[in-house]
């Protein structure tokens, strides 16, 4: 773990006991995020990206759920492991989470002030009229419009953009290490999108590390240092964005930058990936990627491609590719 690593996760294995057998949704998963960047975490819904999230605050239900191993190591000590009163000064205090749908994030029996005042008093020692005080000048900092009336309201009175400026609010009060936004804007529209992100990077602390759980790639060109792509609950490329961005060496990352709308497009249909995800419960043998790729290869069909470095920072899980992607170059 280098001296700016907050939060070092290594073999991460989760998985579910379900009707038709044990779904294995998170498989061998480590990344590190350090202290004030922002890890962009990418792939199709359904891959594994929130599964991870949840499972580094112990926010599964167990059972159906299941850590089966891995560490996520805070500061040295493990998340998955620590007694959960520990844990829950953790949760929110030093490490914050905002949730795709702020909606049922957001407690529908209590005013939207009451709700500041208790994440406040939870996490930092203060008087009620302090904790107010604070909750009321982070709605001003996040932008809300008149603050001081939306301290009184509930939350259905507020739109999903007000509210997803709350949840800001709510999660960067406590001045956490790290904020884990999962999809944080996926029901807004792409004006309410930047305003959200553009405050989350400029009212957040100069050492706050974001992990940054998204499917769009054009937000992660935007906000984003480094960039980990997850397919069918395994990863498979991490590396900085401008190196995912401009070499990406995976068959599966080129399909999804190539899926990317630009403005110099025509009104020509967009390439996709054909097939879809497979069955994390009976998962194809060797490359996952495999039924789906256009390079793939016996030993693709066989064999799974264990992740290995290209370059400096830069890893890749495939057994086709070559330094800074040549030999994928070759192919496409």
């Amino acid at each position: 773990m280098s001296e700016d690593s907050v939060l070092q996760v290594e073999a991460l294995r989760v998985g579910f006991e379900t009707a038709g057998g044990f779904l294995r949704a998170v498989d061998g998963v480590s990344f590190e995020i350090r202290k004030g960047e922002v890890l962009g975490m990418v792939g199709e819904s359904g891959c594994g990206k929130t599964v991870t999230a949840l499972s580094l605050l112990r926010l599964l239900p167990h059972p159906p759920a299941v850590v089966e191993g891995g560490r996520a190591l805070f500061h040295g000590r493990d998340l998955l492991t620590m007694p959960l009163q520990e844990l829950r000064q953790i949760r929110g205090g030093k490490i914050g989470m905002i949730f795709q749908e702020p909606m049922t994030a957001l407690s529908p029996l209590h005013r939207i002030g009451d709700q500041l005042v208790e994440a406040a008093r939870l996490h930092r020692s203060m008087s009620h009229d302090e904790a107010w005080a604070l909750g009321l000048d982070w709605l001003k900092r996040v932008g809300l419009p008149d603050p001081v009336q939306r301290m009184t309201d509930w939350p259905h009175q507020l739109s999903g953009g007000m509210r997803q400026r709350v949840m800001l609010a709510m999660t960067l009060l406590p001045e956490p290490e790290l904020v884990i936004a999962d999809e944080p804007t996926t029901a807004l529209d792409v004006t309410i999108q930047a305003q959200i992100f553009e405050l989350l990077l400029n009212v957040r602390g100069g050492d706050t590390a974001v992990l940054l759980i998204t499917h769009d790639m054009g937000v992660v060109w935007d906000v984003c240092d480094r960039v980990h792509v997850m397919y069918a609950a395994r990863l498979a490329e991490k590396g900085s964005r401008d190196t995912v961005f401009n070499r990406p060496a995976h068959p599966y990352t080129r399909g999804l930058l190539a899926a990317m709308p630009r403005l110099h497009q025509t009104a020509e249909r967009l390439p996709d990936i054909p097939g879809q995800l497979p069955s994390l419960a009976h998962p194809p043998p060797g490359c996952r990627f495999a039924p789906r790729c256009p390079l793939v290869q016996d030993v693709c069909r066989v064999q799974a491609p264990a992740m290995r470095e290209l370059a400096p920072g830069h890893d890749v899980a495939c057994w086709m590719a070559e330094g800074d992607g040549k030999k994928l170059e070759n192919h496409v």
